[in-house]
């Protein structure tokens, strides 16, 4: 890709520049007026958790967010195109690494704004009513503001990371900073608090982060078009593609997460014909998309549709940000509430009915599929039967052990044991185990990394191999790394305080053990052939047994509010699950530590055996050359091959 500087003559594009960025601020804030005023949130009547305060309040809280929602967008956006589409290290890099630290500011700034209007919405208060007590109430105790302090933080280490002169060498990693910096709210957001929590929450996570990508690429690929010229239509191709993806992750997100909230097809209510209104503003940028790839980008790569391409993408901008306020507004509006006799404590605790007594039986067949896991499994064997199809001499061992790894996560994430995790610690103990233990082993045999390299091409190929030996991957693999975070994450986790409220939130605990999975990954790749894994077994002993000595029934009081009249106690149960972690984790690290070892030692034996053959074979060949010299009609026809 060829990427060249600006015209010196920039005038006319920057005042095109500051035109589009008014129109949309204009756009933006009246739909947000009509939106918030039509779809209930002023009115007397709003539901618990939405903002009962003034309408300054409501109004500087619903403008603080759409700002934080902007402002994020774009840092994603400038992220993306010197992470991919353009070199970091280039002009136009360096550009849209300094414009993100300027959008993360704005982003750290409204996030001040909203943590304020949160404050007054929360306690019903004005200005002058705030006080330090109340700070601290809601960003220490309350789930909702050490979310928005986490995100806080967020954008202020992306603003100054991204002004460092060596930040073009990390704009990946800034990248994926940014999109992870926009999760947390939603996890505890009303998301977090619908009748299946997990769908929910994931369904808005795949929402939020297709938007980001869609809309901030677009918005930094319109801004940079002109810094760009004969690399263009690569980079629009190579945009549109991901903006394909992403219009089918937002349009399937969008609908699966307005039906949790709703309850099923129900679009009678205000919060129904403003989806509606989304599904219409969705299918008018999908539209445009078409027109993109049927005639924008067949013109740019004869040179000709630069201006098309640009007065295309703003409208299409335009269009976006006038969803992005209705989506704003939409999250102020009240949605329609549930009967009160259609769900009982345990299955508003746990998104769904509380099961019956556990065992074999139930484990097997009475399933509840995590979703987040779910779209990882098809994912990962989508894409390696791809692999396998295309690299026609691929191992069936290799094949076997990937099939048999997905397998064990579907089993873990979407059977009975699943279910029960949430019910009971012996299970969320299984589940860990084999999530964490388990699958990464049979994972890794089927070396989906070398697949991938066999298969992909070009730039794909480069962007693996740089991603598989990055610097991040390799530290996280060092044996005693990846040893302390396999110890901490089997045993620490479930005294420290994230353990109780994953437990409550389906989304938590379904991160949580994607956190296993990698750490496993890490673990068993980093320590092959290592003594390490030997040398702590004994820590493993310790840190198990402690746990099973435990006289406290870990995570809070959850197990006694669901209020489960079968099988042993908490305690007991718990008890129970500590003695499976330990020896479990004990005899699958210590059989992977000897494993290891004798193929190890078997490996250089059958190298020096091999070398030694060939050293006896070249002497007695060389004395019997001084002895007696073959003529040509005797001398072996393989000696001259």
């Amino acid at each position: 890709m060829t990427t060249h500087e600006a015209n010196p003559d920039r005038s006319p594009a920057q005042t095109d520049r500051a035109m589009l960025v008014i129109g949309a601020a204009a756009l933006a804030l009246v739909v947000l007026a009509l939106v918030v005023r039509l779809g209930g949130a002023f009115s007397e009547g709003a539901t618990p958790g939405l903002s009962q305060a003034g309408a300054l309040t409501k109004i500087g809280l619903s403008v603080a967010k759409l700002g934080g929602d902007v402002a994020a967008v774009l840092t994603v956006g400038w992220l993306l195109v010197a992470a991919v589409f353009v070199p970091g290290t280039s002009a136009t890099g360096r550009r849209c690494l300094r414009a993100a630290s300027l959008t993360a500011l704005a982003w750290a700034l409204c996030t001040l704004a909203l943590i304020l209007f949160t404050a007054l919405d929360l306690f019903g208060i004005g200005f002058t009513g705030l006080t330090g007590s109340m700070m601290r109430t809601l960003l220490i105790e309350l789930p909702q503001g050490r979310a928005l302090l986490l995100v806080l933080a967020v954008a202020v280490a992306l603003a100054v990371a991204a002004s460092l002169p060596r930040a073009a060498g990390g704009t990946g990693y800034l990248l994926a900073g940014a999109l992870a910096g926009m999760l947390p709210p939603l996890f505890t957001g009303h998301a977090a608090s619908a009748s299946n929590h997990a769908l929910a929450v994931y369904s808005l996570a795949g929402h939020v982060l297709g938007v980001a990508l869609w809309i901030g690429g677009l918005v930094a690929l319109v801004t940079v078009a002109p810094d760009v010229r004969d690399g263009l239509p690569q980079v629009v191709g190579r945009y549109s593609s991901l903006a394909l993806v992403a219009f089918a992750v937002v349009g399937v997100s969008g609908a699966v997460n307005a039906w949790v909230r709703l309850g099923g097809v129900h679009l009678g209510s205000r919060y129904g014909m403003l989806i509606v209104a989304k599904g219409v503003a969705l299918a008018a940028l999908g539209a445009c998309g078409w027109w993109h790839r049927r005639t924008t980008i067949p013109a740019l790569r004869y040179g000709t549709g630069k201006r098309a391409f640009l007065r295309l993408g703003t409208v299409e901008i335009l269009v976006m940000t006038a969803t992005m306020a209705l989506a704003v507004g939409l999250s102020r509006t009240p949605p329609p509430e549930n009967a009160p006799d259609t769900l009982d404590l345990a299955t508003l605790r746990l998104g769904f009915p509380l099961p019956g007594p556990a065992g074999v039986g139930p484990y097997l067949l009475n399933w509840w599929i995590d979703p987040l896991f779910f779209v990882l499994i098809v994912a990962a064997a989508v894409l390696y039967g791809v692999g396998v199809v295309r690299v026609r001499d691929w191992p069936w061992q290799r094949t076997a052990a990937w099939t048999g790894g997905l397998l064990v996560l579907l089993l873990a994430t979407a059977s009975g044991i699943s279910r029960y995790s949430m019910v009971l610690f012996s299970a969320h103990a299984i589940q860990h185990i084999l999530v964490g233990l388990v699958a990464p082993l049979l994972l890794l045999y089927g070396a989906p990394v070398k697949l991938g390299l066999k298969v992909m091409r070009g730039e794909s190929r480069a962007l693996l191999a740089a991603a598989a030996d990055s610097r991040g991957l390799r530290a996280l693999g060092h044996p005693v790394v990846s040893s302390a975070l396999l110890l901490l994450s089997l045993y620490a986790w479930y005294v420290s305080p994230l353990f109780p409220p994953s437990l409550s939130n389906h989304a938590l605990h379904s991160l949580s053990m994607v956190v296993f999975l990698a750490i496993g990954l890490a673990y068993f790749r980093g320590t092959a052939g290592s003594l390490v894994p030997l040398a702590v077994l004994p820590l493993h002993v310790l840190a198990g047994v402690a746990l099973m000595l435990d006289g406290t029934v870990l995570g809070g009081n959850w197990y006694e509010l669901l209020g489960r009249r079968w099988g042993s106690s908490p305690l007991d149960d718990q008890h129970f699950g500590a003695l499976l972690l330990w020896t479990a984790a004990m005899a699958i690290t210590a059989a992977h530590a000897v494993y290891c070892r004798s193929r190890r030692s078997t490996t250089r034996l059958s190298a020096s055996t091999t070398v030694g053959s060939y050293s006896a074979a070249e002497s007695s060949r060389s004395r019997s050359s001084t002895a007696a010299p073959l003529s040509r009609s005797e001398e072996s026809p393989t000696r001259s091959s």
